[in-house]
């Protein structure tokens, strides 16, 4: 999902929000919130959703996720976003399932760089017993050593797996292209720094980092809000605040130039690659121009390379964030390939950007967030990533508002400044007698260590 990473500016008291209307292609209407700050500093925030709905969904997020892994214990957020739901001061596992299933309810828990979020759905009549389950699970959660061992036990087993190989040569794509920075390092870590982590590394990042200062509370529904505004503060203001720990982690650099990463797979009749660069933070002015940028671009190379698996993809981050086009094809025609999307970046960056191809990414862009915006889940993620990355509280109005704005020179603008600008990184992986001196029009390579 292209539309993850944003955040609300908190206000010190409760307040209605009303958005204003934005250019719109469909008649999703756009939330009232209401949102109160707790003497705790956690924001809760209630959106309460227009006509009846039997679901309803509560999102939590907390601003600290696997880049603050320590140097040395590589997944332990990862690991300690797995270890929830086990067992809470007053719940074990089994009365937590039983807990959801009386609720009809369910939760994810997901970990990824920059923070651990939280997603419960269930019937908007269960959602003030659904607060106080959540808060149990996340505020007064405790790690068993019999619990530890089994999700490190399993954890270890996926990490030991092959991976596929689009995965695979993407995760390399990403350690070389954020090396020697907190991002250049497996989310989930390595086989080697899971195995070597302790219980006690766990509750260590859980009681540094879980705190209601760093954290949002998004409750999406039919609801009245006052009233849950009320019982989440009853529930939620015991949660004990810590100190914040700051974020200043050191920015990635850019590919200078163009290097080339090859690793030989004899035998097999295709050829795996990827080229990387460098997309703005999600909060940044240019990353709206920069994702029409990006549709744009994959419009073109699909119907230039309409045969082949191609992915054109992009991430939003608190850093600056991966930029990829990924794909597979023949060996023997794997360099032509790369050579034509290549040829297309560049068009991007100089050539125009006709009224039709603006128009269709627009509406595209647009389409793809008002779905989200359409469903509980979709809303508390988008809830979640505007607290997450400091956007506004005005945020899903704003997003619309900026995609209607943009236009050719903006996109252009933002081509020549974040598609591979200044060079890229590109990793291929095939039989080298095939690629054989195809690969010279690229330029010099070097070996790519499995």
């Amino acid at each position: 999902m292209l539309f993850r990473k944003c955040r609300f500016w908190f206000l010190p008291a409760a307040c209605l929000l009303f958005f204003p209307a934005a250019p719109a292609r469909s008649e999703t209407p756009l939330p009232k919130l209401e949102s109160k700050r707790l003497l705790n500093d956690l924001q809760i925030t209630v959106a309460t959703t227009a006509g009846a709905s039997d679901r309803a969904a509560v999102g939590l997020v907390v601003r600290y996720g696997s880049a603050f892994d320590p140097v040395d214990k590589g997944g332990v957020a990862h690991l300690l976003s797995r270890m929830f739901l086990k067992k809470t001061a007053d719940r074990s596992a089994e009365d937590i399932r039983a807990e959801l299933e009386i609720l009809g309810a369910r939760v994810e828990v997901r970990c990824d760089w920059d923070g651990i979020r939280f997603l419960l759905t269930a019937h908007p009549s269960g959602l003030e017993r659904a607060l106080l389950l959540l808060y149990q699970v996340v505020g007064e959660a405790e790690f068993a050593e019999d619990d530890f061992e089994q999700v490190r036990r399993s954890l270890l087993e996926e990490l030991q797996r092959q991976p596929d190989p689009r995965k695979r040569i993407h995760e390399q794509m990403e350690g070389a292209l954020f090396g020697g920075t907190t991002y250049g390092r497996p989310l989930t870590g390595t086989p080697e720094s899971v195995a070597a982590l302790a219980l006690g590394d766990v509750r260590f990042f859980y009681r540094k980092f879980f705190s209601p200062g760093q954290a949002a509370l998004e409750i999406v529904g039919p609801v009245d809000p006052g009233p849950l505004l009320e019982r989440a503060t009853r529930i939620w203001g015991i949660w004990v605040r810590k100190d914040d720990v700051p974020f200043t982690f050191a920015q990635p650099s850019r590919p200078a130039g163009r290097r080339i990463l090859v690793e030989d797979d004899p035998g097999s009749p295709a050829a795996q690659f990827i080229a990387g660069g460098l997309f703005p933070r999600r909060e940044d002015a240019e990353y709206v121009h920069a994702l029409m940028a990006a549709r744009i671009l994959e419009g073109r190379l699909n119907r230039t390379l309409p045969t082949s698996l191609l992915t054109v993809g992009s991430e939003g981050r608190r850093l600056a964030s991966p930029f990829y086009i990924q794909g597979q094809a023949a060996a023997e025609q794997a360099v032509g390939e790369i050579v034509q999307i290549l040829d297309a970046v560049e068009e991007m960056k100089t050539g125009e950007v006709t009224p039709e191809e603006l128009g269709a990414a627009q509406a595209e862009l647009a389409d793809d967030f008002r779905r989200e915006l359409g469903s509980p889940e979709g809303l508390a993620h988008i809830l979640m990533d505007a607290e997450l990355y400091r956007l506004g509280r005005n945020y899903p109005a704003l997003f619309l508002d900026r995609i209607a704005r943009c236009d050719g020179a903006a996109v252009r603008r933002a081509a020549g400044e974040w598609i591979f600008s200044g060079g890229e990184l590109l990793l291929i992986r095939g039989p080298l007698d095939a690629l054989g001196t195809r690969l010279g029009v690229l330029g010099p390579f070097e070996p790519l260590i499995p």
